[in-house]
């Protein structure tokens, strides 16, 4: 897949990038954003439906893209949208950096995420599931007993899988505490291996190195190809939000266009448009 010259941040560009945040610490976000005719985006570049950059044209697809480009078209007729690839590991930094302007990219919800940025209302929400061989012998959550289970790292499936079990009974819940809780070092009744993308994720999936992948399940719908499926448990709604500078302008102003698009139904046209 075509990578994103704009993906590959280096220690050059991360100092570049901090002094102009220090410049612009005190200019309107929006006004810069109207004087660039740019809108700086963090996204995804691998998963159908939401964010897929096409590896011939470059070309960004799905619903995050189109969000994006509808943003900047509610900022100024003028304003054009530039995606930054960025993958749960890194995405971050690019905000930290003042790389980007907002992120779109199956960032969830969480009250922890709000202390550190803006968040907008959700544009999406879907369940976390399970993604495993379709011949294998695991039909729901409790054939998971065994098994090492592949997640991404600092996302929140690990957690929410072990609470899941606790709640069906497969795991006691006096070995589970909120605040220690560790992927890599959980070890009752089920194991998990953290990875930075979900490409190395399948990889080791198709080699039984694990045997499932937990992740919210509109991720999990973008690798079913006929030899995977997703299990029928669902469970922990992940509410995804448009992520931006605390205190930034330009937060209060994508917020009132998702609610508007809500409300009128742009929102949910874009979404089965894309479904």
């Amino acid at each position: 897949m075509l990578l994103n010259k704009l993906s590959i941040i280096t220690s050059a560009a991360v100092l570049v990038c901090s002094l102009v945040s220090s410049a612009y610490a005190d200019e309107s976000r929006l006004q810069r954003i109207k004087d660039n005719e740019e809108l700086r985006v963090s996204v995804n570049n691998d998963l159908k439906i939401l964010s897929l950059q096409d590896s011939k044209t470059g070309e960004y697809k799905g619903l995050e893209p189109s969000i994006a480009k509808m943003i900047a078209k509610a900022i100024g007729d003028k304003v054009n949208v530039t995606f930054i690839t960025t993958t749960p590991t890194n995405r971050d930094n690019v905000l930290e950096i003042d790389y980007a302007d907002c992120m779109i990219g199956t960032y969830t919800i969480t009250e922890e995420r709000k202390q550190k940025y803006d968040i907008s209302s959700p544009y999406f929400v879907t369940n976390i599931s399970v993604l495993v061989n379709k011949n294998s012998n695991i039909k729901s959550v409790k054939d998971l007993e065994g098994k090492k289970v592949g997640v991404i790292r600092n996302a929140t499936a690990s957690k929410e899988l072990v609470k899941y079990m606790i709640s069906k009974g497969l795991i006691d819940k006096s070995a589970y505490d909120d605040k220690s809780f560790d992927a890599d070092l959980w070890n009752n009744k089920i194991t998990f291996k953290s990875y930075d993308t979900d490409g190395a994720v399948m990889e080791d999936l198709d080699t039984n190195e694990i045997q499932a992948f937990c992740n919210d399940k509109i991720i999990l719908k973008s690798h079913l190809d006929g030899n995977y499926v997703i299990l029928k448990d669902e469970f922990a709604p992940q509410a995804y939000g448009i992520v931006s500078a605390k205190g930034s302008d330009l937060s209060p102003f994508i917020d009132a266009l998702i609610e508007k698009w809500k409300k009128d139904g742009t929102l949910d046209k874009l979404i089965s448009e894309n479904l």
